[in-house]
């Protein structure tokens, strides 16, 4: 599915509200380090940023027009082309963020495990 950066963030607010609710809900004062899954054109990585400017952001995206964006917004974050069935780390998050990705993918029951296993010891997800 080709997505267009430019027709997503007309709605950009109503986008990048339920991200902001839910990152409120993850109670981790400093990560070091946090991805956003199904990153888009960063809005929802841009939050995580904001909330911990230490830590080390990254933003993991199926769409290159997405990822393009995303890396001409100007938010301080690494950038990774890839879907996320296929991504596997090479070292755990503290904080494995997604806002409206999971949906997209189909098979859950292997899907939600695997992704708890890239979550560090006392991690949030």
């Amino acid at each position: 599915m080709a997505w267009d950066p430019d027709i997503y963030m007309k709605f950009a607010d109503e986008r990048t509200r339920p991200a902001a609710e839910l990152l409120a809900r993850v109670p981790l004062k400093a990560p070091a380090r946090a991805i956003d899954l199904g990153c888009g054109p960063g809005n929802s990585t841009a939050l995580l940023a904001a909330r911990w400017p230490e830590a080390r952001i990254e933003g993991l995206e199926s769409s290159p027009e997405m990822l393009a964006k995303a890396g001409a917004s100007g938010v301080r974050a690494t950038w990774i082309l890839g879907d996320v069935e296929s991504w596997s780390p090479a070292a755990p998050y503290d904080v494995v963020f997604s806002n409206a990705t999971l949906h997209w993918i189909a098979d859950h029951r292997a899907l939600l495990p695997r992704l708890m296993g890239f979550v560090a010891d006392g991690g949030d997800r």
